[in-house]
Protein backbone atom coordinates (compact mmCIF):
# COMPACT_ATOMS: atom_id res chain seq x y z
CA UNK A 1 0.00 0.00 0.00
CA UNK A 2 2.79 2.44 0.91
CA UNK A 3 4.67 1.81 -2.35
CA UNK A 4 1.52 2.39 -4.41
CA UNK A 5 0.84 5.66 -2.58
CA UNK A 6 4.43 6.88 -3.03
CA UNK A 7 4.40 6.18 -6.76
CA UNK A 8 1.09 8.01 -7.11
CA UNK A 9 2.48 11.15 -5.48
CA UNK A 10 5.51 10.99 -7.76
CA UNK A 11 3.26 11.29 -10.81
CA UNK A 12 1.00 14.06 -9.60
CA UNK A 13 -1.68 12.02 -7.88
CA UNK A 14 -2.04 13.39 -4.33
CA UNK A 15 -2.25 10.23 -2.20
CA UNK A 16 -2.27 9.36 1.48
CA UNK A 17 -2.42 6.23 3.59
CA UNK A 18 -5.39 6.31 5.99
CA UNK A 19 -4.90 4.99 9.52
CA UNK A 20 -7.49 4.59 12.24
CA UNK A 21 -5.20 5.24 15.21
CA UNK A 22 -3.88 8.80 15.36
CA UNK A 23 -0.09 8.96 15.37
CA UNK A 24 0.39 5.45 14.01
CA UNK A 25 3.07 4.82 11.39
CA UNK A 26 4.46 1.50 10.21
CA UNK A 27 7.97 1.10 11.61
CA UNK A 28 9.08 -2.32 10.33
CA UNK A 29 10.26 -0.75 7.07
CA UNK A 30 11.61 2.70 6.20
CA UNK A 31 9.00 5.10 4.87
CA UNK A 32 8.09 8.78 4.71
CA UNK A 33 4.56 8.13 3.51
CA UNK A 34 2.05 11.00 3.84
CA UNK A 35 -0.56 9.78 6.32
CA UNK A 36 -4.02 10.96 7.32
CA UNK A 37 -6.01 9.74 10.29
CA UNK A 38 -9.69 8.98 10.47
CA UNK A 39 -11.29 11.34 12.98
CA UNK A 40 -12.39 10.01 16.34
CA UNK A 41 -16.13 9.53 16.58
CA UNK A 42 -16.54 8.35 12.99
CA UNK A 43 -17.10 4.63 12.95
CA UNK A 44 -18.52 2.06 10.62
CA UNK A 45 -22.26 1.79 10.88
CA UNK A 46 -23.90 -1.58 11.15
CA UNK A 47 -24.89 -3.20 7.89
CA UNK A 48 -28.51 -3.20 9.03
CA UNK A 49 -28.57 0.60 9.22
CA UNK A 50 -26.88 0.93 5.84
CA UNK A 51 -29.32 -1.50 4.27
CA UNK A 52 -32.27 0.61 5.42
CA UNK A 53 -30.63 3.75 4.06
CA UNK A 54 -29.84 2.14 0.70
CA UNK A 55 -33.46 1.04 0.30
CA UNK A 56 -34.55 4.66 0.76
CA UNK A 57 -32.50 5.85 -2.23
CA UNK A 58 -34.05 6.10 -5.66
CA UNK A 59 -32.39 5.84 -9.04
CA UNK A 60 -33.09 9.54 -9.60
CA UNK A 61 -30.96 10.63 -6.67
CA UNK A 62 -27.46 11.87 -7.46
CA UNK A 63 -24.18 10.78 -5.96
CA UNK A 64 -24.10 13.86 -3.71
CA UNK A 65 -27.41 12.80 -2.09
CA UNK A 66 -26.05 9.44 -1.05
CA UNK A 67 -22.52 10.55 -0.24
CA UNK A 68 -21.07 9.61 3.13
CA UNK A 69 -17.91 11.66 3.55
CA UNK A 70 -15.19 10.32 5.83
CA UNK A 71 -13.75 12.98 8.18
CA UNK A 72 -9.96 12.91 8.41
CA UNK A 73 -7.08 14.81 9.97
CA UNK A 74 -3.73 15.62 8.39
CA UNK A 75 -4.64 15.93 4.71
CA UNK A 76 -5.09 18.90 2.41
CA UNK A 77 -8.83 18.82 3.15
CA UNK A 78 -10.89 17.64 6.15
CA UNK A 79 -12.64 14.70 4.53
CA UNK A 80 -12.56 11.96 1.91
CA UNK A 81 -15.38 12.70 -0.51
CA UNK A 82 -16.76 12.70 -4.03
CA UNK A 83 -13.54 13.92 -5.68
CA UNK A 84 -11.42 11.18 -4.13
CA UNK A 85 -10.78 7.51 -4.82
CA UNK A 86 -10.49 5.32 -1.75
CA UNK A 87 -8.25 2.26 -2.15
CA UNK A 88 -9.35 -0.58 0.13
CA UNK A 89 -7.71 -3.99 0.75
CA UNK A 90 -9.58 -7.12 -0.31
CA UNK A 91 -9.82 -8.42 3.27
CA UNK A 92 -12.49 -5.93 4.37
CA UNK A 93 -15.32 -8.23 3.38
CA UNK A 94 -18.43 -8.31 1.20
CA UNK A 95 -19.82 -4.99 2.48
CA UNK A 96 -16.68 -2.87 2.15
CA UNK A 97 -18.19 -0.60 -0.51
CA UNK A 98 -21.03 0.50 1.79
CA UNK A 99 -19.25 0.32 5.13
CA UNK A 100 -16.38 2.61 4.12
CA UNK A 101 -17.79 5.85 2.77
CA UNK A 102 -20.93 5.03 0.85
CA UNK A 103 -20.96 6.90 -2.47
CA UNK A 104 -17.19 7.48 -2.52
CA UNK A 105 -15.44 6.03 -5.56
CA UNK A 106 -13.28 3.05 -4.66
CA UNK A 107 -10.62 0.72 -6.00
CA UNK A 108 -9.93 -2.64 -4.36
CA UNK A 109 -6.29 -3.58 -3.82
CA UNK A 110 -6.41 -7.38 -3.91
CA UNK A 111 -3.01 -8.76 -2.92
CA UNK A 112 -4.25 -12.32 -2.37
CA UNK A 113 -7.11 -13.84 -4.29
CA UNK A 114 -7.40 -16.46 -1.57
CA UNK A 115 -8.59 -13.79 0.88
CA UNK A 116 -11.24 -12.39 -1.46
CA UNK A 117 -14.15 -14.20 0.18
CA UNK A 118 -13.20 -13.76 3.81
CA UNK A 119 -16.34 -12.89 5.76
CA UNK A 120 -18.77 -14.02 3.04
CA UNK A 121 -21.92 -16.08 3.66
CA UNK A 122 -22.55 -19.79 2.96
CA UNK A 123 -26.06 -18.80 1.83
CA UNK A 124 -26.29 -19.44 -1.93
CA UNK A 125 -28.72 -16.54 -2.29
CA UNK A 126 -26.46 -14.02 -0.55
CA UNK A 127 -24.78 -12.16 -3.42
CA UNK A 128 -23.50 -9.07 -1.62
CA UNK A 129 -20.04 -8.16 -2.91
CA UNK A 130 -18.07 -5.02 -3.77
CA UNK A 131 -17.02 -6.58 -7.10
CA UNK A 132 -19.83 -5.07 -9.14
CA UNK A 133 -20.90 -2.37 -6.68
CA UNK A 134 -21.41 1.01 -8.43
CA UNK A 135 -18.92 2.72 -6.10
CA UNK A 136 -16.11 0.29 -7.02
CA UNK A 137 -14.31 1.25 -10.22
CA UNK A 138 -11.80 -1.60 -10.52
CA UNK A 139 -9.47 -3.96 -8.70
CA UNK A 140 -5.67 -3.84 -8.69
CA UNK A 141 -3.87 -7.18 -8.29
CA UNK A 142 -0.18 -8.00 -7.90
CA UNK A 143 0.12 -11.48 -9.44
CA UNK A 144 -1.04 -13.54 -12.40
CA UNK A 145 -2.64 -15.95 -9.96
CA UNK A 146 -4.83 -13.32 -8.30
CA UNK A 147 -5.66 -11.76 -11.66
CA UNK A 148 -6.94 -15.12 -12.92
CA UNK A 149 -8.83 -15.69 -9.65
CA UNK A 150 -10.68 -12.37 -9.63
CA UNK A 151 -11.40 -12.41 -13.37
CA UNK A 152 -12.87 -15.91 -13.14
CA UNK A 153 -14.98 -15.13 -10.06
CA UNK A 154 -16.19 -11.76 -11.41
CA UNK A 155 -15.86 -11.84 -15.23
CA UNK A 156 -17.45 -8.41 -15.77
CA UNK A 157 -15.36 -6.57 -13.19
CA UNK A 158 -12.33 -4.49 -14.37
CA UNK A 159 -9.04 -5.97 -13.14
CA UNK A 160 -5.57 -4.45 -13.60
CA UNK A 161 -2.42 -6.37 -12.74
CA UNK A 162 0.85 -4.73 -11.73
CA UNK A 163 4.16 -6.45 -11.10
CA UNK A 164 5.15 -6.13 -7.47
CA UNK A 165 8.69 -4.84 -7.09
CA UNK A 166 11.49 -6.21 -4.94
CA UNK A 167 13.49 -3.37 -3.37
CA UNK A 168 16.93 -3.51 -5.06
CA UNK A 169 18.48 -1.35 -2.35
CA UNK A 170 17.83 -4.06 0.24
CA UNK A 171 17.42 -7.33 -1.64
CA UNK A 172 20.35 -7.66 -4.00
CA UNK A 173 22.69 -10.44 -5.11
CA UNK A 174 25.39 -11.46 -2.66
CA UNK A 175 27.64 -14.29 -3.95
CA UNK A 176 29.45 -14.90 -0.66
CA UNK A 177 27.07 -17.08 1.29
CA UNK A 178 27.15 -18.60 4.74
CA UNK A 179 25.99 -22.15 5.39
CA UNK A 180 22.63 -20.90 6.60
CA UNK A 181 19.07 -22.03 5.96
CA UNK A 182 16.64 -19.14 6.40
CA UNK A 183 12.86 -19.33 6.63
CA UNK A 184 9.93 -17.41 8.08
CA UNK A 185 8.38 -18.79 11.25
CA UNK A 186 5.09 -17.08 10.43
CA UNK A 187 4.51 -19.02 7.23
CA UNK A 188 2.94 -22.46 7.77
CA UNK A 189 4.85 -23.35 10.98
CA UNK A 190 3.50 -26.91 11.16
CA UNK A 191 4.99 -27.90 7.81
CA UNK A 192 8.17 -25.98 8.62
CA UNK A 193 8.63 -27.95 11.84
CA UNK A 194 8.16 -31.24 10.00
CA UNK A 195 10.71 -30.50 7.27
CA UNK A 196 13.30 -29.04 9.64
CA UNK A 197 12.90 -31.91 12.12
CA UNK A 198 13.31 -34.55 9.41
CA UNK A 199 16.53 -32.89 8.26
CA UNK A 200 17.76 -32.55 11.83
CA UNK A 201 17.13 -36.16 12.85
CA UNK A 202 18.53 -37.52 9.60
CA UNK A 203 21.76 -35.75 10.50
CA UNK A 204 22.13 -34.00 7.15
CA UNK A 205 22.44 -30.41 8.35
CA UNK A 206 26.10 -30.77 9.27
CA UNK A 207 27.61 -27.29 9.44
CA UNK A 208 24.42 -25.64 8.19
CA UNK A 209 22.77 -23.32 10.70
CA UNK A 210 18.99 -22.89 10.83
CA UNK A 211 17.93 -19.23 10.81
CA UNK A 212 14.17 -18.94 11.38
CA UNK A 213 12.98 -15.34 11.63
CA UNK A 214 9.85 -13.63 12.87
CA UNK A 215 8.86 -10.00 13.57
CA UNK A 216 12.18 -8.41 12.63
CA UNK A 217 12.65 -5.20 10.59
CA UNK A 218 12.75 -5.46 6.82
CA UNK A 219 16.41 -4.40 6.79
CA UNK A 220 17.30 -7.33 9.07
CA UNK A 221 15.38 -9.76 6.86
CA UNK A 222 17.31 -8.46 3.86
CA UNK A 223 20.66 -8.85 5.62
CA UNK A 224 19.79 -12.41 6.64
CA UNK A 225 18.74 -13.37 3.11
CA UNK A 226 21.82 -11.83 1.51
CA UNK A 227 24.11 -13.96 3.66
CA UNK A 228 22.10 -17.23 3.57
CA UNK A 229 22.70 -19.95 1.01
CA UNK A 230 19.26 -21.59 1.25
CA UNK A 231 15.76 -20.22 1.78
CA UNK A 232 12.81 -22.49 2.56
CA UNK A 233 9.40 -21.33 1.32
CA UNK A 234 6.47 -22.70 3.33
CA UNK A 235 3.80 -20.13 2.47
CA UNK A 236 0.37 -21.34 1.37
CA UNK A 237 -1.82 -19.91 0.10
CA UNK A 238 0.08 -16.90 -1.20
CA UNK A 239 -1.17 -13.98 -3.26
CA UNK A 240 2.35 -13.48 -4.61
CA UNK A 241 4.93 -14.92 -2.22
CA UNK A 242 7.17 -11.88 -1.76
CA UNK A 243 9.60 -13.48 0.77
CA UNK A 244 10.59 -16.15 -1.76
CA UNK A 245 11.09 -13.52 -4.47
CA UNK A 246 13.21 -11.42 -2.10
CA UNK A 247 15.30 -14.48 -1.26
CA UNK A 248 15.88 -15.18 -4.95
CA UNK A 249 16.88 -11.54 -5.45
CA UNK A 250 19.59 -12.10 -2.84
CA UNK A 251 20.88 -15.20 -4.64
CA UNK A 252 19.46 -17.79 -2.23
CA UNK A 253 18.71 -21.32 -3.37
CA UNK A 254 14.95 -21.31 -2.84
CA UNK A 255 13.23 -24.61 -2.06
CA UNK A 256 9.55 -24.97 -1.27
CA UNK A 257 5.93 -24.17 -1.98
CA UNK A 258 4.99 -21.45 -4.45
CA UNK A 259 1.66 -21.04 -2.66
CA UNK A 260 -0.24 -20.33 -5.89
CA UNK A 261 0.83 -16.74 -6.37
CA UNK A 262 4.52 -17.58 -6.58
CA UNK A 263 4.05 -19.98 -9.47
CA UNK A 264 4.95 -17.21 -11.91
CA UNK A 265 8.55 -16.95 -10.65
CA UNK A 266 9.25 -20.41 -9.16
CA UNK A 267 11.15 -21.47 -12.27
CA UNK A 268 12.73 -24.96 -11.86
CA UNK A 269 15.75 -23.73 -13.82
CA UNK A 270 16.84 -21.66 -10.82
CA UNK A 271 14.65 -22.82 -7.90
CA UNK A 272 13.20 -26.00 -6.45
CA UNK A 273 9.38 -25.84 -6.42
CA UNK A 274 7.74 -28.49 -4.23
CA UNK A 275 4.18 -29.77 -4.59
CA UNK A 276 2.06 -28.34 -1.79
CA UNK A 277 1.96 -30.72 1.17
CA UNK A 278 4.78 -32.98 -0.03
CA UNK A 279 6.76 -32.93 3.21
CA UNK A 280 9.01 -35.88 2.34
CA UNK A 281 9.72 -34.47 -1.12
CA UNK A 282 10.55 -31.12 0.48
CA UNK A 283 13.00 -32.66 2.96
CA UNK A 284 14.60 -34.85 0.28
CA UNK A 285 15.14 -31.86 -1.97
CA UNK A 286 16.79 -29.81 0.77
CA UNK A 287 19.01 -32.77 1.64
CA UNK A 288 19.96 -33.09 -2.02
CA UNK A 289 20.84 -29.39 -2.21
CA UNK A 290 23.05 -29.66 0.88
CA UNK A 291 24.86 -32.73 -0.46
CA UNK A 292 25.30 -31.09 -3.87
CA UNK A 293 26.79 -27.99 -2.27
CA UNK A 294 29.23 -30.05 -0.21
CA UNK A 295 30.32 -32.00 -3.31
CA UNK A 296 30.41 -29.17 -5.87
CA UNK A 297 28.95 -25.75 -5.01
CA UNK A 298 29.41 -24.18 -8.46
CA UNK A 299 26.10 -25.34 -10.04
CA UNK A 300 24.12 -24.08 -7.05
CA UNK A 301 25.95 -20.76 -6.99
CA UNK A 302 25.04 -20.38 -10.66
CA UNK A 303 21.38 -21.13 -9.88
CA UNK A 304 21.35 -18.43 -7.23
CA UNK A 305 22.89 -15.92 -9.62
CA UNK A 306 20.34 -16.67 -12.34
CA UNK A 307 17.48 -16.38 -9.86
CA UNK A 308 18.76 -12.99 -8.72
CA UNK A 309 19.07 -11.75 -12.30
CA UNK A 310 15.54 -12.87 -13.14
CA UNK A 311 13.94 -11.21 -10.13
CA UNK A 312 15.91 -7.97 -10.58
CA UNK A 313 14.80 -7.73 -14.20
CA UNK A 314 11.20 -8.91 -13.89
CA UNK A 315 10.17 -7.30 -10.60
CA UNK A 316 11.97 -3.97 -10.74
CA UNK A 317 10.60 -0.71 -9.29
CA UNK A 318 10.51 0.70 -12.82
CA UNK A 319 8.23 -2.08 -14.06
CA UNK A 320 5.95 -1.74 -11.04
CA UNK A 321 5.71 2.00 -11.66
CA UNK A 322 4.92 1.52 -15.35
CA UNK A 323 2.23 -1.04 -14.56
CA UNK A 324 0.64 1.12 -11.87
CA UNK A 325 0.55 4.18 -14.12
CA UNK A 326 -1.12 2.13 -16.84
CA UNK A 327 -3.66 0.80 -14.34
CA UNK A 328 -4.46 4.20 -12.86
CA UNK A 329 -4.78 5.72 -16.32
CA UNK A 330 -7.46 3.13 -17.05
CA UNK A 331 -9.21 3.85 -13.74
CA UNK A 332 -9.21 7.61 -14.34
CA UNK A 333 -10.44 7.18 -17.90
CA UNK A 334 -13.37 5.15 -16.57
CA UNK A 335 -14.59 8.28 -14.74
CA UNK A 336 -13.78 10.67 -17.57
CA UNK A 337 -10.46 11.95 -16.31
CA UNK A 338 -6.98 11.87 -17.80
CA UNK A 339 -3.87 11.32 -15.72
CA UNK A 340 -1.19 13.93 -16.35
CA UNK A 341 1.95 12.47 -18.01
Amino acid sequence: MHNKQRRGNKHGIPAYVVHRKKGFRATWFENSTPIVYRKEGWCRRSFGKIKKKVKAFTAAQGAEDRMEKIPIEGGHKPFIGEDDILVIPEVYGPNLADLYGQGIKKVILNQSGYLTFRGYSWDAKSLTTPYGHPDVLATLVNSKNTEEYVRYAFPHHPVHRFRLSVDPKLFFYEPNKKKQIAFSRIKNPRDAMQVVSILKFRGVLGEFELRPFINIPQSEVARLLRESLIFLSFGYPEGFGLPAAEAMACGCIVVGFHGGGGREFFDPHFSYPIEQGDIIGFARTVEGVIRQYEADPAPLVDRGRRAAEYIAKTYSPQREEEDLLKAWNAVFLSVGKVLAP
